[in-house]
């Protein structure tokens, strides 16, 4: 069969790493010669040369996942056996050695890989080198330098500019082993206190690190681009928030924006949605370098706030209440428009009954002979289609969030959107984060009566899940406001509607989840306001 070859070489690759970590230094001081490709004459023998090319094959190019896993563990025994000796040690000091050069060629492609289990094994690789490099390096310092050469300070810096973009990205994966070893090698790499902080690291490798993700934002792997629209968002927080590092981003902000508008059309809701959230702490960070692209980034934002996944809906309310803090009085005129216009979507919505909306998620015809998918690999095979449009930047992305077949969006979803929208201009407003505007009573009390009106609606099934967000984000509205003031002018629109919702399921037919958050929301009402005029 197909497989037995991939077992064998997988075996004898486990073989050589277990031969390798037993005979620990003595490994690497009576093989020094043969990994440098020279016979124990001195003569060019090619031993140590082969094995390393053979490795290298089997890492990057063999098309088995556990072939590459299993070439990867030999070069991280072989890179333990070279850290314990002072032979060793000088073999990793060569900058221009062969066995630094494979494991840097290796890395630079299998901390990328698409199997999970390669990327892990690539990790311990990373950590193992980058410990062992550095230890090297101190005990030749210590010792005067190995064979009188000078030694260089710190041994990292030439190999960043590969592998921190892969470290960093990596930090996002969804993998959670992957994920938090990454984290784990960051602190070790960059320890509080150490001569080099990895926000440092970051900010002289911009440019490195910005190609990189940007590369990953079109990858094939749905799972790859929602990590890179992650990681981009990290730098914007970060570096752009800095006062001494800000400047190093500044030149690849439209390079960076232009990778997340591509995001923007993925079919993969997770990528959608964190794509969103990195655009507005662009804004924040970078205002005037988005500015070109606020007209596009509205438009998008405002699609987000009436997306079908609820998830989406809050994110693009968040990232639009990062604009208005960004562009100030200008971008609170625009999105108290888009309140007034959002919030009396549910009076919109078709009427159907509960009855009719269960005949129709029972329908057997509806759900025949529709895309299988596989729990194991959370998604579809990935590949190039055109459910956007042929031309569509981003078309054809498949990923575990989404499918190729979408439903409408509706119109209650429109008003659910502007539930979280309104929770985060009030809170933006009130904190005084927003330059040149002031959200009065005289603008914010037509908004919340007409969301109350809409909210109190039952004409459609999904009016119930509309009332639950409203009690969820209803006491971060009242806080946001303060005691005084919403006491006095908004307790009194909500509490009707309230208490009908927590008459319970028997009254008046609510979900439990409404319930719920109902009595979720009058009880942190009624710890801001006080119990007793609550009841009152």
């Amino acid at each position: 069969d197909d497989t037995t070859g991939w077992r064998a070489v997988e075996t004898h690759l486990h073989a050589v790493a277990s031969y390798a970590d037993g005979c620990g230094a003595v490994y690497a001081e009576e093989e020094a010669m043969q990994l440098e490709g020279r016979d124990g004459d001195g003569e060019e023998g090619g031993g140590g040369g082969a094995l390393l090319s053979a490795l290298e094959h089997c890492c990057v190019v063999h098309v088995n996942r556990h072939v590459r896993a299993a070439g990867i563990a030999v070069l991280d025994r072989m890179v333990q056996s070279a850290s314990r000796g002072a032979g060793g040690r000088s073999i990793l000091l060569d900058a221009n050695g062969e066995l630094r050069g494979t494991v840097m060629a290796v890395l630079k492609e299998t901390l990328a890989d698409n199997w999970s289990q390669v990327r892990m094994a690539a990790s311990v690789l990373c950590r193992t080198f980058l410990v062992s490099l550095t230890a090297a390096a101190a005990a030749a310092a210590k010792e005067g330098g190995s064979g009188g050469e000078a030694v260089e300070e710190d041994p990292l810096v030439p190999l960043l500019p590969v592998l921190l973009p892969r470290m960093c990205l990596n930090r996002f994966y969804l993998a959670q082993g992957v994920k938090l070893y990454s984290h784990d090698t960051w602190r070790i790499v960059f320890p509080p206190g150490g001569k080099r902080s990895g926000l440092e690291a970051v900010a002289d490798c911009a440019g490195a690190v910005c190609r990189y993700y940007v590369k990953m934002c079109d990858a094939d792997n749905h799972v790859v681009r929602e990590a890179a629209c992650q990681a981009v968002a990290e730098l914007a927080s970060k570096i752009g928030s800095h006062p001494l590092h800000s400047a190093s981003l500044s030149n690849f902000v439209p390079l960076l924006l232009q990778a997340l508008l591509t995001c923007f059309h993925d079919e993969s809701w997770p990528v959608r949605d964190e794509a969103c959230l990195a655009c507005g702490t662009f804004c924040v960070a970078y205002p005037e370098e988005c500015r070109p692209e606020l007209d596009v980034l509205f438009g998008r934002w405002t699609e987000q706030l009436t997306d079908q996944i609820w998830s989406v809906r809050e994110d693009a309310a968040v990232a639009l209440g990062d604009a208005v803090v960004a562009y100030g009085a200008e971008m609170h005129e625009r999105v108290l428009g888009v309140l007034r216009d959002a919030i009396p979507g549910a009076r919109r919505q078709a009427p159907m009954s509960r009855e009719e909306y269960k005949r129709r998620q029972n329908d057997i015809e509806a759900h025949s002979d529709g895309q299988l998918y596989s729990c194991g690999s959370l998604a579809p095979k990935l590949k190039k289609g055109s459910a956007i449009g042929r031309d569509a930047p981003g078309k054809g992305r498949i990923g575990c969030g989404n499918c190729e077949v979408d439903r409408p969006r509706q119109e209650w979803e429109r008003t659910d959107g502007s539930v979280y929208l309104l929770r985060e201009v009030v809170a933006r407003c009130c904190a005084g984060e927003v330059r040149d505007a002031e959200l009065t009573d005289e603008v914010l009390l037509p908004l919340m009566t007409d969301l109350e009106d809409s909210c109190r609606l039952r004409h459609y099934p999904q009016s119930d899940d509309l009332r639950a967000t409203l009690w969820r984000q209803l006491p971060a509205i009242a806080r946001s406001l303060g005691r005084a003031r919403f006491k006095r002018r908004y307790l009194q629109l909500f509490l009707d509607t309230l208490m009908t919702n927590l008459d319970g399921r028997n009254a008046n037919g609510a979900s439990q989840l409404s319930v719920h958050a109902a009595g979720q929301c009058a009880e942190e009402l009624a710890n801001l306001v006080g119990a007793g005029i609550f009841r009152g």
